[in-house]
């Protein structure tokens, strides 16, 4: 079967299979269709303004003269100055060739209400009805790279962004990025290290999921048979949110619900059955601040307070505690290397204290300390 992850609006209204979907739907086309949408949530502005097309060319049988085609876009481009804010949300339409040019109107005055209806042109009547091919649009050349070996796959972008792909992945993207932003889709494990470009966000689609940065590092697993999916940061900040959200949001135009903003050593959990997303810290966090000396984890009748903090600052956590409750003790301890649930472990068994994680921050709890140890 064709593959319509390049096709443009205008050739998926056009092509028989997807016409068949939107105009007589039936198990066969309704399957294919949302499977579809599931493996290229990106292509769902797509597909929306193609039967946009479709709905807007119903009634008539035959197709409007070139000289009604640029009455139409004289109409459309007064509309939009009138009120260019209405259309912020719908797909951009492109005037590329007689046919692109009357459907895309067909379409933006359907949106705009103005009572214009036409209908696609019978699939035999090109010639008798003076269809004018359209030339041959640009596509995107999309790559599609599997790691079918058993060891990492490094990937670099033309944008300069690397990806570190794990074994049984695979990764698709396309040669050039477009100029507003940068898409990619995974299937697996993978570790990005995003170039930075503000004007041009990144984004990575998997099953029901979008990461999306300016320039960061970050890993995602999103493996097929999973139950769930995780994107856990090591660098700058990543915004995480799930298809379903961000298509409630086009529709309200208002912000995407539950969007989550993680920062280094947080993870987003997704989980595909209830398609909940939460965030929490890291299995292992790491050190986002490289320490000063070799005895920077050395404390010697320190207080309390300035452990914490220390703790704090050098892996990017917020420890909650009651300052009154600990403000007399003090922690003695030739701390290195330890993980830093492990540095945790030694400085709670010091003071009688426990800690726990909830969601991204460790809670520190305890009696507190009579006097200074």
């Amino acid at each position: 079967m064709h593959n319509y992850h390049n096709d443009t609006a205008e050739e998926l209204a056009q092509d028989d299979f997807f016409r068949r979907w939107v105009q007589q739907p039936d198990s066969e086309t309704n399957a294919f269709w949302e499977d579809f949408l599931t493996h290229y949530p990106e292509k769902q502005s797509v597909v929306v303004a193609a039967k946009a097309l479709l709905k807007a060319v119903e009634q008539v049988q035959v197709l409007p003269t070139e000289a009604q085609g640029n009455q139409m876009w004289a109409m459309i481009q007064q509309q939009l100055q009138e009120d260019a804010t209405e259309l912020a949300y719908e797909p951009q339409v492109h005037r590329i060739g007689y046919w692109r040019q009357w459907a895309a109107a067909a379409a933006v005055l359907l949106l705009l209400g103005l009572g214009w209806w036409f209908t696609i042109r019978p699939a035999t009547t090109d010639k008798a009805m003076g269809y004018i091919q359209p030339k041959p649009q640009a596509e995107i050349e999309w790559i599609d790279n599997v790691n079918e070996t058993n060891h990492v796959l490094s990937v670099k972008l033309s944008d300069g962004s690397q990806i570190v792909l794990q074994p049984r992945s695979r990764v698709t993207y396309p040669k050039t990025f477009a100029v507003d932003k940068r898409e990619i889709r995974l299937e697996g494990e993978g570790f990005f290290k995003v170039a930075r470009n503000p004007k041009q966000p990144f984004m990575v689609y998997t099953n029901g999921l979008i990461t999306q940065v300016v320039g960061t590092s970050f890993t995602i697993k999103a493996f097929p048979k999973m139950a769930q999916i995780t994107v856990a940061v090591h660098t700058g900040k990543v915004a995480v949110f799930t298809t379903n959200a961000l298509a409630k949001s086009q529709q309200s135009q208002k912000q995407i619900a539950g969007m989550l903003l993680l920062t280094p050593n947080q993870q987003a959990i997704f989980d595909k059955g209830s398609e909940r997303l939460t965030a929490r810290l890291v299995d292992e966090p790491t050190l986002i601040k490289k320490p000063e000396t070799k005895q920077y984890f050395v404390f010697e009748n320190t207080a309390i307070p300035d452990v914490f903090h220390k703790l704090e600052e050098s892996y990017g956590i917020a420890i909650q505690y009651d300052p009154t409750v600990f403000d007399k003790c003090s922690l003695t301890a030739p701390l290195g290397n330890e993980p830093l649930f492990r540095k945790l472990d030694i400085i709670c068994q010091t003071i009688g204290a426990t800690y726990e994680v909830w969601g991204t921050k460790v809670i520190i709890s305890g009696p507190g300390c009579q006097q200074k140890p």
